[in-house]
């Protein structure tokens, strides 16, 4: 027997009883249906916005990395710059020591 072959008749269960029952039925999972719908699109717009979001710090952290990158070998270059005129520096007093010696 397939759906469309039932009757009314089929049911034990009067009419007056058995419709309201369906409808409630009905109702309800239409009641869920709508709400899972509701939390579906709820669902969907979070995780584009949390991606979007998302996108947004990689930048940032990307950027600040770039950043912390370009201190570090400025802070290489003025290391090598003050070791460079500590020599420098150095070799002038030792040269600076040498002519100041009295020549006998």
């Amino acid at each position: 027997m397939d759906g469309a072959a039932l009757t009314v008749r089929s049911f034990l269960t009067p009419a007056r009883i058995l419709v309201p029952k369906l409808v409630v039925s009905r109702d309800g999972w239409k009641a869920k249906a709508d709400e899972r719908k509701r939390k579906l699109k709820s669902s969907r717009v979070r995780v584009r916005d949390l991606e979007v979001s998302r996108g947004r710090w990689q930048e940032r952290a990307q950027a600040a990395e770039r950043r912390v990158a370009e201190g570090q070998e400025q802070l290489e270059q003025a290391r090598r710059e003050l070791d460079a005129a500590r020599n420098s520096a150095e070799r002038l007093r030792d040269e600076l020591k040498k002519s100041s010696r009295p020549h006998r």
